[in-house]
């Protein structure tokens, strides 16, 4: 049975529920392998495991980003890759405004930081278990991140680059980018669509302390890619975002700082900086938008 554009007639909210379907059943299966790979004892995971976690990490992101993903197009239209917004390659000027865009956004996102973390502990006393499984979820998800971030060797280096920089990137573009603001755009306004498509992008990752700067660099990203037309550019912006923080733990480069890279989510940016650093950053999506034609309606 040849189920190739199958969906190619449904409305787009009707194609929205397939892919929320098949995006369930994909991520059971992915959760069943990776499982299976996940090494349990913690002094395992913390010793000579750490490559059963890794692979184990890239099971999951495919069968629950790129996997569902591709699947769908399949569904939808005979030429499946054009339908997530893959043009040619990005202009020059276009990846240095990127670049921009991402360096100067990083204060502001501390802010955000900040802010997260002040109204979070302002309601805990309200809501004490509730905040108490949300400390525990982010103290697991920052321990996890240091595991991973563990380089000793330029292979390591590669390997978390191509693991928590290019990976996401490609997987969850083409997921929140590609195929739910795309969809949602069809259905809603092209700003709320991109606010929608921000928002779930920060609440499924499951990690409330960083929910608002996660929302924030989503916005970002929706934007690049609404301006633009082009997956590659928020893929782009994206993959800069995760390496930058990768490039920063790796010891060659850490250790000739003159100050700790684990202590810069915990610096504090005064609203001044934030202030500054956002009028930077729209700045650039101004030049940015100038440079792209896109039509919004």
């Amino acid at each position: 049975m040849n189920l190739k554009g199958i969906l190619k007639d449904k409305s787009d909210s009707l194609k929205l529920f397939y892919f929320m379907l098949i995006v369930i059943i994909s991520s059971f299966i992915g959760i069943l392998i990776s499982s299976t790979i996940a090494p349990t004892d913690t002094d395992t995971l913390l010793n000579e495991n750490i490559f059963r976690l890794k692979i184990s990490q890239l099971i999951a992101s495919l069968f629950i980003f790129i996997i569902p993903s591709i699947v769908l197009s399949y569904f939808i239209f005979n030429e499946s890759i054009n339908i997530f917004g893959f043009k040619r390659g990005l202009k020059r000027q276009n990846l240095l405004i990127i670049l921009f865009i991402m360096v100067f956004i990083q204060p502001f996102v501390i802010f955000c930081v900040q802010i997260n973390t002040s109204i979070l502990e302002s309601i805990s006393e309200y809501i004490p278990t509730i905040y108490k499984q949300m400390k525990i979820m982010e103290d697991r998800a920052t321990e996890l991140t240091e595991i991973f971030l563990k380089m000793n060797s330029i292979g390591d280096l590669f390997f978390n680059i191509f693991l928590i920089a290019l990976v996401p990137a490609m997987g969850e573009e083409l997921f929140f980018r590609g195929i739910i603001q795309q969809k949602l755009e069809s259905i809603l306004t092209p700003h709320l669509s991109v606010f929608i498509a921000s928002f779930i992008f920060s609440a499924i990752h499951f990690q409330f302390f960083g929910f608002l700067p996660r929302f924030i660099l989503g916005m970002i990203l929706g934007y690049l890619f609404l301006y633009s037309r082009n997956l590659w550019a928020s893929i782009f912006a994206h993959f800069i975002n995760n390496a930058m923080g990768v490039l920063l733990m790796y010891p060659s480069f850490r250790d000739n700082l003159s100050f700790d890279i684990t202590e810069i989510p915990k610096s504090v940016v005064s609203p001044l900086q934030a202030s500054f650093s956002i009028l930077v950053v729209f700045f650039f999506i101004y030049l940015y938008k100038k440079i792209n034609v896109s039509k919004i309606i």
